[in-house]
């Protein structure tokens, strides 16, 4: 009989006369048959079963098989031993899965007799590796049939958790368009895999459960571009108990190890599994993953999911199955998504098509859904009003809809806004930042006014400066200046995490900036220097004239009642022509009357902002036929700093690099004639000074700022000896060193000819220390006392000192013109520290004059650097910014500031003495205080008010787990690395060097 069955195999009888014969076959396996003939017969059937080339050899042999062994039981049971079930589960066979269904029938029938337990043992030793060998998902559907219903096959204990994890790896890797089952075949093994799982997951332990969630959630979280975790992974979550949400999710969102660009895909992936069929829970798990990120901050991970993955969640909606848990994920991703309009407008395009798809759907599901998306639609075009062109044609498409009233509206916004989350998800977390641990605070940004916040963080680091202002006596004249107090003394003194400067915006604000939008920081801090000091001088003047101030007219002359003025203005009324008809020595030596500044024209005091950045500088124009000089005296508050192309002689007026300059030019010289402080240069080809590699130094544009410029050709100087235009030479000289000096490099370049705005990118090396020439006239015994960081050197026309300056102030620019991109500092105190130098050190210098001990790398301020970024604040390091053009092209310094170093040791600290401006700065004033007084005692009222009402609903904090990304399984090793750095970040972080917050 068995060769008559061995030989019917390679017959080429009809497929009907082979079933016949095979059924007879069969049938003859109940009569008495010799052991060695029955032994054959099961050999050959299972060579049928396992090495079959068609279906009906496959189901043929299974049918011929289990009627023999049923048939002779025990014959059988001495057949299947341990040796031939390790074959069927460890050897490589053609067809797997029904070698698997063989077991399971062989186990069948073997129930009850005294080898069943021993095998079942050895399918328990032998389950995990089996799953993992055998990753063909209809293998794996016929395993876990076999397991389902032989629970004794179920590895037990420690391995438990194992096998549980090592399914959910096998599960993510299937996939239906890399098997040649039809999508119902793949749904049905998934489920049935899914059914153990659940089986396991009933009646194991807590710690087994959370070991299979930290697997789902390694594979799902994992970046590889060779691999994407199969959507089969969501046919589990309706098995995980709801129970558990609260647990995985505060240890996941407060897991160091998970990188953001994990939890970005993880949460990519889950939303993916609402396409799943019959998925359930997935929206509830989605939901409470984006809560919890909202409470711990993490904005960035939030809006890259939102915005990657909404358009697809609406689209969802058009699927009856999975439409209900798509419209939860969509109300919550773009009701809390509140910053921007982006998301919602992501899917406006595709509102008019789901509407109509909805409506002719007739069914209660979709009007439910309608009726959803309505209210839905009202709610988010009031929280992002302004588009009528894009919301009209929706508002006709809805019309019909009941309309949300705005008591409703507001509600739905303030329930899913990202920093007022319900807390009973991950526990007590305070929606109030904590202020920095530099103890710094930020300043809030009020809508594109990072160009303001960057400036007054940089100021307010000015020590001697904001001594100053909080010690100025309050004066109803100026105004301006005491909103800089208040808003000073909040940054000294108050407990919140950032300050809203709204009360100085709305007085420092030049009435051209438009509200909202994006300006230029260096204009708003020549605004904002040059109004302090017009409103000091005009209280100085009135109370000289004993006047009585008239409080109308000071609100008519604000800056919000009148028209824009010349910002200009009192450095055009300071600039005086020194007797254009004698040398330059004569009209230096008038230097000696009391001018400076703005202050040239009236003997009052400096004003704060002279004693503070005023400086003077002497312009002198020789003719170079008649050596005629003329000679004219100004006061800057800035140095405005071009970059060369080349030479100062090829310059025309058809570009201008950085545009207007601080210094302003008088009627000496001619207005067709060249601005020192404008350069020729196309953007892309500016070049740099000779020496620099790939960047240009800041000494090296301080050099060409004030070498002599020849003006000849189209440029020629008008002489009044000569009266006729001629060539002539135009030199620059600084007779006075401001106490703080800044420096603006003109990047931003307007070409007439394109009439077109761009920006210079070109890299700027900007040292710790800096030397500037000062010039000074007189005899020997005039010669000024330096220090010996100060060397001095005689000119022909008196004395070259130069003053060391110590960077304690940078301002960025990220973006590609002035107005659009952010604007973000670096700052740290002004405070000379106590240290010893030598004198004999070689260092750099600018030409003709010898440069002091340590050149540019001495740093004489203490290196404690912070970094300002509207209201976060972090510490930081010179080094960490002074190459941030290499590592972030679009970032570039744009304002510097540098404190003159003085040579007296009195006014120096210890290298590691702490600086503290709420201690080092004198007592507030009594209004200052008591107004930042009440500010904190209300912010603890509003923490305290958050603590005691979220208490009654806190819930116990399970115990924390260990790392849900590195998964410690001994038999698992080489998982993929993990994700990016921080931010970042930015948010959890927010990876502040990836994804930022532009505003």
């Amino acid at each position: 009989m068995d060769k008559i069955f061995c030989g019917f195999r390679t017959s080429k009888h009809p497929e009907a006369v082979k079933r016949e014969l095979i059924r007879r076959i069969a049938d003859t396996g109940s009569k008495p048959q010799h052991e060695d003939t029955i032994n054959n017969m099961l050999q050959e059937a299972v060579l049928w079963v396992t090495d079959g080339s068609s279906e009906f050899e496959e189901n043929s042999g299974m049918h011929v098989y289990t009627s023999w062994a049923k048939s002779n039981r025990a014959t059988f049971e001495n057949f299947f031993t341990k040796d031939f079930l390790l074959h069927l589960l460890c050897d490589r066979l053609q067809n797997s899965s029904k070698a698997i269904t063989l077991v399971h029938d062989s186990m069948h029938i073997l129930q009850g007799t005294s080898s069943f337990l021993s095998l079942c043992h050895i399918i328990e030793v032998k389950a995990i590796s089996f799953v993992r060998e055998h990753p063909n998902i209809l293998t794996l559907k016929a395993f876990c049939q076999l397991m389902l219903e032989f629970r004794e096959c179920i590895p037990k204990g420690a391995f438990t958790s194992t096998f549980c994890t090592t399914l959910v790896q096998v599960m993510s890797a299937a996939s239906s368009e890399n098997s040649q089952e039809n999508p119902d075949q793949f749904v049905l093994a998934v489920s049935v895999i899914a059914q153990l799982l659940n089986h396991i997951w009933q009646n194991a332990s807590t710690e087994t459960i959370l070991q299979s969630l930290k697997m789902i959630f390694r594979v799902i979280s994992v970046i590889d571009e060779d691999f994407e975790p199969s959507i089969s992974l969501g046919a589990l979550v309706k098995y995980i108990p709801l129970k558990f949400i609260t647990t995985v999710i505060k240890n996941v969102v407060a897991d160091g190890g998970v990188q953001d660009t994990n939890m970005t895909a993880a949460l990519i992936r889950m939303i993916d599994w609402l396409r799943w069929p019959s998925s359930q829970n997935v929206d509830q798990w989605v939901v409470a993953f984006l809560r919890g990120l909202a409470t711990v901050h993490k904005y960035t991970i939030l809006v890259n999911v939102t915005e990657s993955k909404v358009d697809q969640v609406f689209d969802m909606l058009q699927y009856p199955g999975i439409r209900d848990p798509a419209m939860k994920v969509l109300e919550h991703m773009l009701l809390s998504f509140q910053h921007s309009p982006v998301a919602f407008h992501q899917i406006v395009d595709q509102v008019p098509s789901i509407v109509k798809l909805l409506r002719c759907e007739n069914s209660y599901g979709a009007q439910e859904c309608l009726a959803k998306l309505g209210e839905l639609l009202h709610c988010l075009m009031f929280l992002h009003a302004g588009f009528p062109d894009l919301y009209d044609p929706i508002l006709e498409l809805i019309k019909d809809l009941a309309k949300p009233s705005a008591g409703l509206i507001k509600l739905r916004l303030a329930e899913n806004k990202w920093t007022a989350q319900k807390t009973e998800i991950t526990g007590y977390v305070s929606k109030f930042q904590p202020k920095s641990e530099t103890g710094k605070t930020g300043l809030i940004n009020l809508g594109n006014t990072c160009y303001m916040n960057s400036i007054l963080q940089a100021l307010y680091m000015c020590d001697s400066f904001r001594r100053d202002v909080l010690d100025f006596a309050p004066n109803a004249q100026c105004r301006l200046i005491l909103k800089l107090q208040q808003t000073f003394a909040f940054l000294s003194h108050s407990q919140r995490a950032a300050y809203a400067p709204g009360p100085l915006l709305k007085v420092a604000r030049p009435p051209w900036f438009s509200s909202g939008h994006q300006h230029d920081c260096s204009e708003f801090l020549r605004y904002l220097l040059d109004q302090l000091h017009e409103q000091e001088l005009a209280a100085m003047k009135r109370r000289q004239e004993g006047d009585d101030f008239n409080q109308e007219q000071m609100e008519m002359s604000s800056p919000e009642h009148v028209s824009p003025p010349n910002i200009y203005k009192s450095r055009l009324r300071s600039a005086q022509i020194v007797n254009t008809d004698v040398p330059t020595k004569e009209a230096v030596s008038a230097e000696k009357t009391p001018i400076l500044g703005i202050r040239c024209l009236n003997t009052f005091d400096p004003t704060l902002v002279e004693r503070t950045f005023g400086g003077k500088m002497i312009t002198t124009f020789k003719c170079l036929k008649c050596n005629n000089e003329s000679s004219r005296i100004e006061s800057f508050t800035d140095i405005p700093l071009a970059f060369p192309d080349g030479s100062k002689e090829n310059i025309t007026s058809s570009s201008l690099i950085g545009g207007k300059s601080m210094v302003q030019t008088s009627d000496v010289v001619d207005q067709d004639s060249a601005d020192g402080h404008n350069v020729e240069a196309d953007a892309g080809t500016t070049k740099s000074p000779e020496g620099s590699d790939g960047g240009i130094r800041l000494n090296d544009l301080v050099q060409y700022y004030l070498e002599p410029e020849k003006l000849e050709g189209d440029n020629q100087y008008k002489c009044d000896k000569c009266n006729s235009l001629q060539d002539a030479e135009r030199c620059l000289k600084i007779t006075q060193a401001p106490n703080y000096l800044i420096v603006t490099l003109l990047r931003f370049s307007y070409n007439i000819k394109t009439q077109s705005r761009s920006k210079l990118f070109t890299e700027v090396s900007y040292p710790k220390s800096l030397q500037l020439p000062v010039h000074c006239c007189g005899t020997d015994s005039d010669m000024p006392l330096a220090s010996p960081r100060c060397k001095v050197s005689k000119s022909d026309d008196g004395y070259c000192q130069n003053m060391l300056y110590g960077l304690c102030g940078v301002v960025v620019h990220s973006g590609t013109s002035s107005e659009c991109g952010h604007y973000y500092s670096y700052a740290r105190h002004s405070l000379p520290v106590q240290q010893k130098h030598n004198c004999d050190m070689e260092t750099d210098s600018l030409p003709g004059s010898q440069g002091p001990p340590g050149g540019e790398d001495t740093d004489y301020l203490q290196d404690k650097w912070y970094l300002f970024n509207d209201s976060h604040v972090i510490y930081s390091s010179y080094s960490s910014f002074s190459n941030v053009t290499k590592r972030f092209g679009r970032d570039t310094a744009y304002v510097l500031l540098y404190r003159k170093i003085d040579a007296d040791p009195s006014t120096r600290i210890d290298l590691n003495e702490s600086i503290h401006p709420a201690v080092l700065d004198s007592p507030l004033r009594t209004d200052l205080r008591d107004q930042v007084a009440k500010d904190n005692a209300r912010y603890l009222q509003e923490q305290e008010l958050e603590a005691r009402t979220l208490a009654a609903r806190r819930t116990v904090n399970a115990k924390p787990l260990s790392s849900w990304y590195k998964y410690e399984d001994s038999d698992d090793q080489g998982g993929s690395p993990g994700g990016c750095g921080p931010g970042g970040g930015g948010f959890g972080g927010m990876d502040t060097s990836g994804s930022r917050f532009v505003y």
